[in-house]
């Protein structure tokens, strides 16, 4: 076992020990921008180096199944009534731990495969329902999740467009980085 991959399966035990979970749950910026893209780089980490002659490679030569998968997974936790059932049912918050280590692992995966055009399409659409969710935690009259504040709710949103600005950033200056050939460029992952 590698040392990612040793990483990614303590990083999914420590997140999955009751005492860190309810830690990381008790606000929403903690809930939203903690524990969900932590699960999901523990499952990336776990996932191992891609390889192209990979089983998953052959189903999904483009990428675009598993970015596809990643994508409804990652959005089905923006919503505030699965943040609410995460926090108040046990088997909500194992499938949430679940459905985002297996997101991770499936984004590792299909991400080299996806090429600069699938990876575009991915990150683009990641950062615009990350900042529109974000708008609409920080501008609701009311509290969307019954579990969290409104103040707990204006934090998340703001967090939540800060990183769906820094995302779409570091992507964009990666993109720019990747050496040029015959095909379009594409941001590749360690």
């Amino acid at each position: 076992m590698t040392t990612a991959r040793r990483l990614g399966a303590l990083m999914a035990i420590v997140l999955a020990a009751t005492p860190v979970r309810d830690l990381l749950v008790t606000r929403m910026s903690l809930h939203m921008l903690a524990q969900v893209p932590l699960l999901l780089l523990a499952g990336w980490l776990l996932r191992g180096r891609a390889s192209s002659r990979s089983m998953d490679a052959s189903f999904d030569p483009a990428g675009a199944s598993g970015l596809l998968i990643g994508t409804a997974v990652l959005t089905t936790w923006m919503i505030p009534r699965a943040l609410d059932l995460a926090v108040t049912s046990p088997s909500v918050a194992w499938l949430q731990s679940v459905t985002l280590l297996a997101a991770g692992a499936l984004l590792r995966g299909a991400w080299a495969r996806a090429g600069a055009i699938g990876q575009a399409f991915f990150v683009g659409n990641l950062t615009w329902m990350a900042a529109v969710a974000g708008l609409l935690l920080r501008d609701a009259p009311v509290r969307l999740c019954t579990t969290y504040l409104e103040r707990d709710q204006y934090y998340a949103g703001t967090g939540l467009l800060l990183f769906a600005t820094a995302c779409g950033v570091r992507w964009f200056a990666q993109w720019l980085a990747a050496p040029t050939g015959d095909s379009p460029r594409a941001v590749r992952v360690p």
